[in-house]
């Protein structure tokens, strides 16, 4: 028998036996179960297990678990590279396998000496190349994977270990780390998130434009796209592959998010010494597509957009009432009112006064329910945070518009605000001392909105009607007090008369209310006093 040359070395093939021979040595020497498998199949050549622990270990047996490690040998006596290559096929099925995936790198001299060991570890950076190899090829169309190859460089992706059997256990232990179940946790997770860190779906869709305003519309993402075409593309690691799922086959409508929105404050200004309404809101800039600014202003009850045209900048305003804090209420009614009234100046400013101020159009259309009653609820919405605030009641209720709404709040707000009430009162002069003399009345009630209730009192001078003296009219108003509504009205008309002894107290539940017509034509009659409110609606 002819013996063979090693004066050049081993060949590749015996370095790779002697790579075998010493893996299945160190592990038998390192108590733990070493398991050659059929590479071509399965992708690792070893299935590595570690003994169950012990009776003196922690766990109880029913919480034990058997640690098992796969793992792609590989052996070099190259020289200055520090890179090993494998199957890109092999190096798939090795990784995607829910065990811990192992390239176990063994450097050796020549003649099989060993010298050092190192472990690639197919998870965080190397699983990430891996992945990002394999979308590349898919994007390239090569889905034959046996034929082309993947290389690590151990050196950078890899942690060296002595060979010994010593050496070899610690470093499997702590590729493996000693929770299995939180192990296979993590590497799903790896396999499922890595480069879809920016997104997973891209898309392209054809829709037809009607016109500019559903074009900027569109772009603010205002109104879907219906689109007549639609492309989906999976992309990971930044590369395209045509999605292939079932997620978008029943699409009807998409809409656009702007990249550029940013936090803002919005001031809107009425007339000069009037107060300001200022809003917390969100600043939307879609990309000049076309060359022309477009802006969006997001509010909870409202939407500013400005879009650039040939010759102006054109603007407009849509909002839907919700319930919300009266304060909040308050402001935003105003800021209505005054868009509404074409007096408004509005100012965008960047949070804590990042930029700005930008002054934009005024002369905006306004869209939204109630129009024509927004000066009449914005000015009682006001009254009534100032009535309460007089009472000194917190209001903390949510208030929506159907709330403002409310008789016996507007004749409370007109009696102790208006500087000229509307409400009238007249009483027949036998139920009164009449002596043809003014005389001094206490009219007292209580209001609520939204629950929040204040009683008040209001002095009223009453006076004989000219040419009629038989009937004595409400001639002036004085407010006298807000407060909380702690007490019954018959208490409180108690304590009114202990405190203010007047003349006359007008109790509620005597005054019987009528429209402004019907009380030209009414007489008093019964000893019923009458009360009128001339605002619409009351």
């Amino acid at each position: 028998m002819q013996e063979r040359d090693t004066n050049n070395g081993l060949t590749p093939e015996d370095l790779g036996e002697a790579a075998e021979s010493l893996f299945k040595n160190l592990c038998a020497r390192a108590c733990l179960n070493c398991i050659k498998s059929d590479r071509d199949r399965s992708g690792w050549d070893f299935i590595v297990d570690f003994p169950m622990s012990d009776e003196r270990a922690p766990e109880t047996l029913d919480q034990r678990q058997k640690i098992t490690c796969h793992v792609q040998l590989k052996a070099t006596a190259t020289l200055g590279s520090g890179s090993v290559s494998l199957k890109l096929s092999a190096a798939d099925l090795l990784a995607k396998d829910s065990h811990p995936a192992l390239i176990v790198i063994f450097r050796l001299k020549k003649d099989g000496e060993p010298l050092k060991g190192y472990i690639v570890h197919l998870l965080d950076e190397p699983l990430h190349k891996l992945l990002r190899r394999l979308r590349l090829a898919e994007a390239q169309g090569r889905r034959d994977t046996q034929k082309l190859k993947i290389s690590f460089d151990y050196r950078r992706h890899g942690k060296p270990f002595e060979l010994t059997p010593v050496g070899l256990r610690a470093a499997l232990a702590e590729a493996c780390g000693p929770d299995p179940a939180a192990y296979a946790l993590e590497k799903v997770r790896q396999l499922n998130e890595l480069g879809y860190e920016d997104g997973q779906f891209e898309g392209q869709a054809v829709f037809q434009v009607r016109d500019e305003e559903h074009f900027s519309r569109v772009l603010l993402g205002l109104e879907p796209i219906r689109p007549l075409q639609v492309e989906t593309f999976d992309v990971r690691f930044g590369i395209a592959v045509p999605y292939k799922g079932q997620l978008f086959n029943t699409i009807e409508e998409i809409f656009l998010a702007p990249p550029a929105t940013t936090e803002c404050t919005v001031v809107v200004k009425g007339p000069p010494l009037r107060p300001a309404a200022s809003f917390e809101a969100q600043l939307v800039v879609p990309p000049p597509v076309d060359g022309r600014l477009r802006m969006l202003i997001q509010h909870a009850d409202f939407e500013f957009t400005f879009r650039e045209t040939e010759h102006q900048i054109e603007a407009s305003c849509s909002f839907e009432p919700r319930k919300g804090p009266l304060g909040e209420l308050v402001a935003m009614l105003r800021a209505l009112d005054y868009l509404a009234s074409k007096q408004a100046n509005i100012a965008v400013f960047g949070k804590n006064g990042a930029w700005g101020p930008l002054q934009l159009p005024v002369s905006t259309d306004l869209t939204g329910p109630n129009r024509e009653d927004l000066p009449r609820l914005a000015g009682f919405a006001a009254d009534w945070q100032t009535l309460l605030d007089y009472a000194g009641v917190r209001s903390s209720a949510p208030i929506g518009w159907d709330d403002l709404w409310n008789d016996q709040a507007h004749l409370a707000s007109d009696l102790m605000l208006s500087a000229a009430p509307v409400a009238r009162f007249e009483f027949d002069a036998d139920v009164l001392p009449a002596d043809g003399q003014p005389i001094q009345a206490i009219y007292f009630n209580s209001a609520s909105v939204a629950g929040e209730a204040i009683l008040y009192a209001v002095e009223i001078t009453l006076a004989p009607r000219p040419n009629e003296p038989t009937v004595y009219r409400s001639v002036s108003f004085r407010p006298i007090e807000a407060r909380a509504d702690t007490m019954e009205l018959d208490d409180y008309m108690d304590d009114l008369a202990k405190r203010l002894k007047p003349t006359v107290m007008i109790h509620p539940d005597n005054v019987q209310r009528v429209s402004p017509e019907q009380m030209d034509r009414l007489t008093p009659t019964d000893n019923v006093p009458f009360e009128n409110d001339s605002r619409p609606g009351v």
